[in-house]
């Protein structure tokens, strides 16, 4: 339960900021963003047809977890991530995804809130920051002004503040 805790946790950030956004062409992967003519099962991979999951004889190590970050589908088991390799139709080892500018807070419950109450509070704080400063990390395109950011950043920690978190 250990190595998975860090995979859940990216796993619900990217879907409480909404970067896991798949278009309607196609993800990156199997298909890959060239669309439906690629899609399902013997066209070029797995594609999203095929069963949830990683897709077993395409490169994946047992155990491997889909991982979404921004908008890239990474596989990840053992310590090392996988992407698609369309050149050679299958997963292959990746260098680890890069750490982009960071928006979010450290909060800490205070009042013995479950795991689904503190995402449902990330998710609605997250849209009322956004609200709040005009900013939305999860569409953006490149980084903001700072006080663009902080702002961002005032407004997600006094909202979950005033939800009984600590924040730092």
């Amino acid at each position: 339960m250990k190595c998975f805790k860090p995979v859940l946790a990216s796993w619900v950030l990217s879907c409480l900021l909404g970067m896991s956004a798949i278009e309607a062409k196609g993800a990156p992967g199997p298909a890959g963003p060239s669309g439906p003519a690629r899609m399902g099962p013997g066209a070029g991979g797995p594609g999203p047809h095929a069963a949830p999951g990683p897709r077993r004889g395409h490169g994946l190590p047992d155990g491997a977890r889909e991982l979404w970050i921004g908008s890239m589908l990474y596989f990840f088991a053992a310590g090392t991530y996988y992407l698609w390799n369309t050149e050679r139709d299958r997963y292959e080892p990746a260098p680890a995804p890069a750490v982009g500018a960071s928006y979010d807070v450290i909060a800490y419950p205070t009042q013995g809130q479950t795991d689904e109450q503190q995402a449902r509070d990330r998710y609605e704080c997250h849209g009322w920051a956004v609200q709040q400063s005009g900013f939305d990390p999860a569409r953006a395109q490149g980084a903001p002004a700072e006080q663009t950011a902080d702002r961002y950043r005032r407004a997600l920690s006094a909202c979950l503040q005033g939800r009984y978190y600590s924040v730092q």
